[in-house]
């Protein structure tokens, strides 16, 4: 497991996928944010911090998919995954190392794309509107909206697992995205919606904004490691009864 896990981070994080999908995973939101703090004014930093985590999750929705895409279904078509189930390797250590390699370029995206767009925040802000501490406010926060988003992000690995054509499976992952998103805000119109919409990584993805309260950053974390553990276990399901040309 060590070995093939180490091989798929390699193959991960030297392919030209990772890095220009994650250069404008990174860089767009702090441009748009740079964009909104220079033509706007009466902004404290900690909304400028929000608006950064906001403005991530908006290009995840749309980037994300066509990473995910190129990362299962680029496995088979270069018959990778072939490659190690007749080296002796299991499926489900080839599923878990892809999926960790897959999570682990979220996490990354997520952390550098918050961390810059909180620098130009509180640089060109100030540290200032911060209600509460810093540590839970800012650094808890931006760990809390990583898992989450690794957690949304998984649909996407997901549903790759069952196109294999990258152009359709891109189409799916769009789609699946924006239809979430789109159908959580249209719930949250609705009282009695809100607590379905909080157990969803898709609302938490909004909810992590303006809620950092202990009951909700536990529902917050709960909510993503079972939805990460349900795309692994029917991503196996499905996976484990593939039948590899």
């Amino acid at each position: 497991m060590g070995t093939l896990l180490k091989w798929e981070m390699k193959q991960t994080f030297s392919s030209k996928s990772f890095w220009i999908i994650g250069g404008a995973i990174i860089t767009l939101p702090a441009l748009m944010l740079f964009a909104t703090l220079a033509l706007s004014s009466g902004m404290t930093g900690y909304n400028a911090f929000l608006e950064g985590l906001s403005n991530y999750n908006a290009f995840v929705i749309f980037l994300i998919g066509v990473f995910a895409g190129i990362h299962v279904t680029g496995a088979f078509d270069g018959r990778k995954i072939q490659s190690a189930v007749m080296a002796g390797n299991s499926r489900f250590a080839i599923l878990l190392s892809k999926f960790i390699s897959y999570s682990t370029a979220v996490a990354l995206y997520s952390v550098a794309a918050t961390t810059i767009t909180t620098a130009i925040a509180f640089g060109m802000q100030g540290v200032t509107g911060i209600d509460g501490s810093f540590a839970r406010e800012i650094i808890a926060r931006i760990f809390v909206y990583t898992v989450v988003e690794i957690a949304y992000s998984a649909t996407c690995f997901f549903a790759s697992m069952f196109i294999r054509h990258l152009g359709g499976a891109i189409g799916l992952n769009l789609g699946l995205m924006l239809m979430s998103n789109v159908i959580a805000q249209l719930l949250l119109n609705f009282d009695w919606a809100e607590r379905f919409v909080r157990l969803t990584p898709v609302g938490q993805s909004m909810f992590v904004l303006i809620d950092m309260s202990n009951s909700n950053i536990v529902m917050a974390l709960v909510t993503s490691v079972a939805a990460i553990a349900a795309v692994i276990a029917l991503s196996y399901v499905k996976f484990r009864r593939e039948e590899l040309k």
